[in-house]
């Protein structure tokens, strides 16, 4: 009886694991890019719903038109300078930043954290994505509250200037690509 195995049987074992990799891998990174765009959908939702949020609370009180890019422009420093939470009575004069949001309470880092998005808020798309959003052209989508769209490492799905991600009045996250 002859005891290990020959060199071809390693070779065929060896060749038949390439294969089942070769096809494995673009599924795993179909799969992780699929987990983005749904984490990124949720914090687009959750951008919109603080948006609406904060205009019940402060009584009309609007939120300054900005993007950010998935946790890296808003700083954790941010102290909550709301005159109106200070008050007792809120209400807002004027519009204020995105990042008042994360220091308020109203948004939390960790939703928007290593997600490769850039989000917006207001009705016009300031991210520069063919996504369109206009009313008037397009009568099903409301008031646009919050819109996300991808970055370089979003995956080819929300690739810049291929589509996004927006939440309308329905509060509902939707995609356009």
């Amino acid at each position: 009886m002859k005891k290990g195995f020959t060199l071809m049987e390693m070779l065929a074992v060896i060749l038949v694991i390439a294969v089942v990799f070769s096809f494995a891998v673009p599924v795993l990174r179909m799969v992780r890019f699929e987990m983005k765009n749904s984490q990124a959908k949720a914090a687009t939702q959750k951008l919109a719903e603080a948006v609406r949020i904060f205009y019940v609370d402060t009584r009309g009180g609007t939120v300054s038109s900005a993007c950010f890019t998935g946790g890296s422009a808003i700083t954790k420093e941010t102290d909550c300078d709301l005159n109106a939470k200070k008050a007792g009575v809120p209400r807002a004069t004027g519009a204020v930043e995105v990042k008042q949001l994360f220091a308020c309470g109203y948004l939390s880092y960790k939703d928007f954290a290593r997600l490769p998005y850039n989000f917006c808020t207001e009705k016009r798309n300031p991210c520069n994505v063919a996504c369109d959003t206009d009313t008037t052209e397009n009568p099903q989508v409301g008031n646009v509250l919050a819109v996300s769209c991808g970055t370089a490492n979003a995956g080819s799905k929300y690739q810049p200037n291929k589509g996004c991600i927006y939440v309308d009045a329905r509060m509902k996250a939707q995609d356009t690509y």
